[in-house]
């Protein structure tokens, strides 16, 4: 008896529809693709419920007759290709003729088209099987109206994520496809509420391509690219230079023949090209148009074709590379666009506020010290020098201390009039104590602190020989344990903002952001929309004190992991405890005492793991006798 059977038609066309849709973003990618593929400028876009309860596609496109409504329905029915050569020369999105027959195998789907100058027909289909034909007022276009997605696949409605991560995903297919098809308006429409209206652009031009980025990516990224091209491969490039990277690795974007792809060997070109000039949390924003002819790279290696290989792969990564260097750091105009575009030779940088520096009252500054001045500036002093200059100090009034004593017994106070005593080396706290039988294995006591290397390594003297520790990752460790466990304990306790912080992004970061927002709340941040674009912050954790500046930075960052879908909860929550702690945590080049270099080995000796900081690099580093011996040839 034989084991091989044929699947029954419905059976494989829900498997087939798994290899293109897996979510509603897989939908609307390939009814855009349709719509442009058919000549469309301008595209009205409808989603309910994430796309669950309706996706709604309309175009002013050429528009099918009754016969060709018939057959898009049907697999492998395609106006695009008529044998297998034609794929080395296609110019067209799709063309395996899978999309509709796809999405209406498992949703409800309504089709209604009409060609210029002839009838308008429409068609329902259910589960893939037709089940109305009818006529359809004669207004040249398609609408493709999509409800109830995966109706009768249960399990896979079943894995989709929360509305808001789904619309994310909505959203970043919409603006890749406008940033594309500068050609096309886009008017986009969720749950009732408008979310873009891009008009078409005439042509493709520098200012057209800055005119759409600024709608999608914002003004302060569009504005800060920079703009190259070359003859080869069709080569237009905008892109940030290596003062203007940004902290987000979300405004990448790579078009090839107007097909937005993911393309690694890109990637790295454009990563290769700064060379030692980007820090490693830093990315660049860049916008690469490519025209290629078809023979040159191969779209068809993925269902969603999202991937591409070329045909001469080496070759693409040094050109890139190259242009991409010459873009960076030859160009040396920032292009900015304004409505209307000034006709100079040399675009103007736009100018910078310049605020006034803030100063504390005569009365007050005449004997205060920087650091006084800045708590006075910033709203507090400690209760000490309050009661000698009579300033009020409230019952609950905690004085402020450096952020690196989060020990239980923090440095002693000095008065204004007390000159500050360095503890000497025979008398620190470190030499004194015994080894302890509970210590890590990498602490080796008694240590002695001898001092700092450029104000970013500590220097102590163990029995080995030298220990160097750094002072920022070493604190950063300290910092993430303490607040992985009160997060752990469900100890986390908030603190509301007296002003709302907002955080524009772009609209699919916004939404990829809100779908954790009940999770954030536990962990100290309460945040909402504010628009399709910005959100607001109102609580943060009450140990964590960051500027506005530097919670923007913070929320950018959670937005990029928010949108991986790769991230799981506890991925998510290492990310959020880690930025943190290293936002908190002391810096490289801040001096540090005797005092506080001895209270961070104390808490470091209490970590689970005090060799490393979160993010993997090393605290500690051990110079043995021996070792140093050799240095000498002894």
């Amino acid at each position: 008896m034989s084991n091989i059977c044929v699947l029954d038609e419905k059976t494989a066309s829900k498997i087939a529809a798994g290899e293109v849709i897996e979510r509603p973003a897989g939908v609307l990618k390939e009814l855009l693709e349709n719509a442009i593929d058919a000549g469309a400028t301008a595209v009205h876009i409808t989603i309910e419920n994430a796309g669950r309860t309706l996706l709604r596609v309309n175009d002013n496109g050429q528009g099918m007759d009754e016969e060709d409504l018939k057959l898009s329905v049907l697999r492998h029915a395609t106006s695009k290709i008529r044998t297998f050569n034609d794929l080395t020369s296609l110019q067209t999105f799709g063309f395996r003729g899978e999309a509709l027959y796809s999405v209406a195998a498992v949703s409800r789907m309504r089709l209604t088209s009409c060609p210029a100058g002839g009838a308008g027909s429409c068609l329902e289909t259910e589960g893939g099987k037709v089940i109305a034909q009818m006529p359809a007022p004669t207004i040249q276009g398609t609408t493709v109206e999509i409800r109830d997605l995966f109706f009768n696949v249960p399990a896979r409605l079943k894995f989709l994520k929360s509305d808001a991560y789904e619309r994310a995903c909505l959203l970043k297919v919409i603006e890749e496809s406008a940033l594309a098809n500068l050609q096309v308006g886009y008017h986009v429409l969720i749950n009732g509420r408008e979310v873009y209206n891009l008009p078409a652009q005439a042509d493709f031009s520098q200012a057209s391509v800055l005119a759409r980025a600024r709608e999608i990516l914002g003004p302060e990224v569009a504005d800060s690219l920079v703009y190259g091209s070359c003859a080869q491969m069709g080569l237009h490039l905008f892109i940030t230079p290596a003062d203007k990277l940004v902290g987000l690795r979300d405004f990448q974007y790579c078009f090839v023949n107007r097909r937005p792809v993911d393309c690694k060997t890109i990637q790295q070109a454009i990563y290769k090209a700064y060379q030692n000039a980007r820090p490693k949390d830093r990315h660049p924003a860049f916008l690469m148009y490519l025209t290629l002819s078809p023979a040159d790279f191969d779209v068809n290696i993925h269902p969603q074709k999202r991937d591409i290989r070329f045909v001469h792969e080496h070759d693409v990564f040094n050109f890139i590379m190259r242009e991409a260097g010459n873009t960076i750091f030859n160009n040396g105009s920032v292009i900015a666009v304004s409505a209307p575009e000034p006709k100079t030779e040399t675009p103007v940088e736009k100018p910078q506020p310049v605020l006034p520096p803030i100063t504390p009252p005569q009365e007050i500054a005449e004997n205060l010290t920087p650091m006084q001045i800045y708590a006075r500036t910033y709203g507090y002093l400690s209760p000490k020098y309050a009661q000698q200059k009579k300033f009020p100090v409230t019952a609950d009034f905690q004085a402020p201390v450096f952020e690196l004593r989060e020990t239980e017994d923090p440095l002693p106070y000095v008065a204004d009039n007390e000159e500050k005593q360095e503890p000497a080396p025979a008398t620190s706290p470190s030499q004194s104590q015994p080894p302890q039988p509970d210590a890590p294995s990498w602490y080796s006591g008694p240590y002695r602190y001898i001092g700092q290397l450029h104000k970013s390594y500590l220097l102590f003297e163990n029995p080995q020989g030298l220990v160097l520790i750094d002072q920022h990752a070493a604190q950063e460790r300290v910092l993430f344990e303490k607040y992985m466990d009160a997060f752990e304990k469900h100890q986390v306790i908030t603190q509301p903002l007296m002003f709302p912080v907002h955080v524009d992004l772009t609209p699919s970061n916004a939404q990829a952001l809100l779908s954790w927002g009940a999770w954030l709340k536990n962990a100290g941040f309460e945040i909402e929309p504010f628009s399709p674009r910005t959100v607001l912050v109102r609580t943060m954790p009450h140990n964590v004190r960051l500027k506005e500046d530097d919670m923007k930075a913070f929320i950018l960052s959670l937005a990029e992991v928010a949108g991986d879908p790769t991230k799981t909860t506890d991925a998510l929550k290492r990310r959020i405890i880690a930025l943190l702690a290293c936002k908190r945590a002391v810096k490289a080049h801040d001096a540090l005492s005797a005092g506080e270099a001895d209270a961070l080995l104390e808490n470091m000796k209490k970590c689970k793991d005090g060799m490393h900081c979160p993010h993997g690099r090393p605290c500690v580093a051990q110079l043995t006798i021996k070792e140093a011996d050799k240095l000498f040839g002894r």
